[in-house]
């Protein structure tokens, strides 16, 4: 004979569900349809957003957003040619893939642009291209008789064959390639050029850059004006301009304008 022993205290599973409150379990399932509620608005928002990027996309890249024309002002020296070449623009592009900043990046790699704009017309389908040139203001031996063409900020635009520059000379700088920079060395010298008053820029063809850093002026008819090191130049170059506008200048072979208030001048002995 067996005895089975019955463990009352563990209620049946469906005694424990007829145990749970009416109202709890209505808040339980108005819970779960929140959850639910949400989760599909959360869907509907993405959908929507996915739905709106792909709109978008599509009509940037659709034929209506096309770029239809590329107007070029183009200068004295740098061909529509050159910037279609250079800019990477081309008709039949997407508006929408056009970076302004970097067609102008490009742009400026060519020597002659000092800058260029670049604007889109998304109603027209046109892009428009205006550029700057760069002026040359100095002209740097080459070492074998022609020159390269420097702008203000020392860059190089233009190499000339031997003959007459046409502006002032820069003596005892490296040339460097048209596009490329000379180097700390022309700042001085263009200085110099840039300061120069319009009686003595008459008389000036040459900058000569000393190797310890000084600067003379080649001066006509004759002569050099030295300014020595390149400190208070707007000074020394009054005082040059005032000393040539006062007295005569038959014969100079050096003005010193080193001490601007005491120019010493020496002459080239008679013939």
């Amino acid at each position: 004979m067996s005895l089975r022993l019955l463990d009352r205290s563990a209620p049946e599973p469906d005694a424990e569900a007829a145990s749970v409150d009416p109202r709890i379990q209505a808040r339980r399932d108005e819970v779960n349809r929140d959850q639910l509620r949400r989760r599909r608005r959360r869907l509907v928002a993405v959908a929507a957003v996915v739905g709106v990027i792909a709109l978008v996309f599509g009509i940037t890249h659709s034929p209506m957003f096309d770029v239809d024309q590329v107007d070029v002002a183009s200068t004295d020296h740098v061909s529509t040619d050159q910037v279609m070449q250079v800019s990477g623009l081309t008709v039949g592009q997407h508006l929408v893939d056009v970076d302004a900043d970097a067609v102008r990046s490009r742009l400026r790699s060519l020597p002659w642009v000092a800058d260029a704009s670049v604007d889109l017309d998304w109603w027209s389908g046109a892009v428009k291209v205006v550029i700057t040139e760069r002026v040359p203001v100095a002209a740097v031996a080459d070492g074998v008789g022609g020159w390269v063409l420097s702008d203000a900020t020392g860059r190089a635009v233009a190499a000339l064959p031997p003959g007459i520059p046409g502006l002032a000379a820069i003596e005892n700088v490296a040339p460097v390639e048209p596009g490329s920079d000379f180097g700390p060395g022309v700042l001085a010298p263009l200085e110099v050029i840039a300061g120069l008053s319009p009686g003595l820029r008459s008389r000036v063809f040459a900058v000569v850059a000393g190797t310890d850093g000084s600067l003379q002026m080649k001066v006509l008819p004759s002569g050099v004006v030295d300014l020595c090191q390149p400190d208070r130049l707007t000074e020394k170059l009054a005082s040059a301009t005032t000393w040539f506008a006062d007295v005569d200048d038959t014969g100079l072979a050096t003005l010193s304008v080193c001490i601007p208030d005491s120019p010493v001048a020496t002459r080239q002995p008679p013939p």
